[in-house]
């Protein structure tokens, strides 16, 4: 199995850093120093490495996500830490957007594996956060969750585009509406769940 874990982690970093049509097989075999029938014997198309790549990336997501969450002793310390959580990542070397929203983009929503891929990744993220979210005793917004897992996506995009400073305005404004305090997010955090 080490080979395959060789492929899968060259595969995650070259997709990650480059996207998934600019990164042929061939790279990936070359940097992985597996020979091609190796590569294949593996996986029988790059549909299938991706398909493969996104679903380690999202256990890795969540397993740190979900232990950073669950560290927090008060709901709200679990609310505050997605954020926090999210602002390390943006801040990390590896950081370099959500592979999920590339793949979607790049793969123009075929094929279905790829798209129900993202949409399970998306998905956990809102059910992680509604499941805070009502832990409060307040009666919480419908679709607050939604909310901030789409707030989320687009801090995501704005730290790749503009660096992880981008997301503080957007942070400011949403935190009172979460009934949390608006202070700065914290970005030292370790993010050594995105090295390949």
């Amino acid at each position: 199995m080490a080979k395959r874990d060789d492929i899968l982690a060259t595969a995650t970093r070259l997709f990650s850093e480059y996207g998934y049509h600019a990164v042929g097989v061939d790279r990936i075999r070359d940097e992985a120093g597996v020979s091609k029938m190796t590569l294949y014997h593996y996986f029988p198309g790059k549909e299938a490495l991706v398909e493969a790549v996104l679903a380690e990336r999202h256990e890795r997501f969540m397993a740190s996500l979900k232990a950073a969450v669950s560290a927090g002793p008060t709901y709200k310390a679990r609310l505050r830490a997605v954020f926090d959580w999210h602002a390390s990542w943006f801040a990390s070397e590896h950081f370099h957007g959500c592979m999920f929203i590339k793949a979607t983009e790049e793969y123009a929503r075929e094929p279905e594996a790829l798209l129900t891929l993202s949409r399970c990744h998306k998905s956990e993220v809102a059910a992680l956060v509604k499941g805070i979210i009502d832990e409060s005793d307040a009666d919480a917004v419908p679709g607050l969750a939604h909310l901030v897992q789409v707030t989320l996506d687009g801090m995501i995009v704005n730290a790749y585009l503009f660096g992880p400073e981008a997301v503080d305005d957007a942070w400011a404004a949403l935190a009172p509406l979460l009934g949390l305090d608006d202070r700065p997010l914290e970005r030292e955090g370790e993010a050594g769940w995105t090295k390949p």
